[in-house]
């Protein structure tokens, strides 16, 4: 049975919402709403760059380097292998915190969470922490104590928050991920790869809060009558330009592990080392790679005009067709001259409206397509009628031509 695209998609608008209250209802709670535009936000889309697969010797067993803007993936070494990640999970669980917390919430902290094994904020148990500061103690000192404390808060425990942290990675299409705790210890059915976490770090640099703690490089916080002082674990912060850091991780199932992020010249980069023997320099020179070698390019902006066309039986003939996106695409260096466009006209004949697509610009380099725009009408053109040529027609008898010039005599 054939069924619009149109149904099709308010069916699974109604079946996500039914599933998401069903799931919230589960736990006690409704997950705060996140913004509509991360809440639609289906996995990103991505590319490879042309030979993706050269590019500096690492010693990481898996990596990927990626563009954030675009989504290009511009260096690639076994990036859907899994493995363990660590205290990389951590991207995901800050994700879901900042996503389906309240910043100014006040965690409780339990003994499960104080006494949990490995990295720790030093957190204390009945202690009550600001759900802010608990983001800094997780994602700076790496704490596993707090990611307890943020999972049995926002979902009544840990084991549900999980089911939280599966079901959000499938959204953002990280599906060859499976996580079993919020923290990142060695688990037999926790395990991620690096393309998932590029794709999970690339969603949760979009929020400002997370780029803002991944950042610092220390700390201050003061509850319950104490002072923590928590210092960040990514070496990268102090020795590489343009670095926004993001998240270490060592365990001895993961190896040494680290999901990093740079900014140059307005252009994002987001690289992915897992089990390093060098996990600095594998990410530098990842990041250097991709910034000395690469170039954000704008192919198009939204509503430039692009070309006049005539419009067949119109009732204006003229008609102006302009970009109806903003596209982008990465491009090696020595590549940005030979980037060449094409414009193909679909629709020549009114009625047209204004908006409708009526061709395509296309984007070539050394004769492959890299990129296409959708082309648009600035403004309708309705189909002329017999009165409106006719109308026109008489227009034109008796509207008389221009005298000829004849300059005076001068004697």
């Amino acid at each position: 049975m054939y069924i619009p695209r149109r149904q099709l998609y308010w069916l699974a608008a109604a079946l996500c919402i039914f599933v998401s209250l069903a799931a919230a209802a589960a736990v006690g709670r409704f997950p705060a709403v996140r913004p509509a535009w991360i809440a639609s936000y289906w996995g990103p889309e991505f590319d490879y760059a042309h030979d993706y697969t050269k590019g500096p010797e690492i010693s990481a067993t898996s990596a990927i380097l990626l563009e954030g803007t675009t989504g290009t993936v511009l260096y690639a070494k076994n990036e859907h292998i899994r493995r363990p990640p660590a205290s990389t999970t951590k991207i995901l669980t800050a994700l879901l915190a900042l996503e389906e917390g309240n910043l100014n919430d006040i965690v409780s902290i339990s003994q499960r969470a104080a006494s949990i094994r490995g990295s720790s904020a030093g957190i204390r148990a009945r202690q009550r922490i600001p759900l802010k500061d608990l983001l800094y103690g997780l994602m700076l000192p790496s704490g596993n104590d707090a990611a307890v404390a943020i999972a049995e808060h926002l979902a009544g425990s840990e084991a549900e928050f999980v089911k939280w942290m599966n079901a959000r990675a499938r959204e953002l299409g990280a599906v060859n991920s499976h996580f079993a705790n919020p923290h990142g210890l060695d688990h037999p059915d926790h395990y991620s790869t690096a393309f998932d976490l590029a794709m999970i770090t690339r969603v949760a640099l979009l929020y400002p809060m997370f780029g803002e703690i991944v950042r610092k490089t220390h700390h201050q916080a003061r509850f319950d009558g104490s002072q923590w002082s928590w210092h960040n674990t990514n070496r990268l912060l102090f020795s590489f330009e343009g670095a926004e850091g993001v998240k270490t991780g060592t365990t001895s199932g993961a190896g040494h592990c680290l999901v990093a992020a740079a900014s140059r010249d307005g252009r994002q980069l987001i690289s992915v080392v897992l089990n390093s023997r060098n996990r600095w320099h594998d990410a530098a020179q990842l990041l250097e790679y991709g910034f000395q070698e690469f170039h954000l390019l704008p192919l198009a902006k939204k509503g430039e005009p692009v070309v006049e066309i005539n419009v067949h039986g119109g009732l204006h003939p003229q008609l102006i067709v302009c970009t109806g996106a903003t596209v982008y695409k990465v491009v090696r260096d020595q590549d940005v001259d030979d980037v060449t466009s094409r414009v193909i006209i679909e629709k020549t004949n009114a009625p047209i409206r204004r908006g409708q697509k009526v061709g395509e610009l296309h984007f070539t380099l050394n004769g492959e397509t890299i990129g296409q725009v959708p082309l648009i009408a600035s403004h309708s053109v309705p189909r002329a009628t017999p009165l409106n040529l006719f109308l026109h027609w008489l227009k034109d008898l008796f509207i008389p031509l221009p005298k000829e010039h004849i300059p005076p005599e001068t004697s």
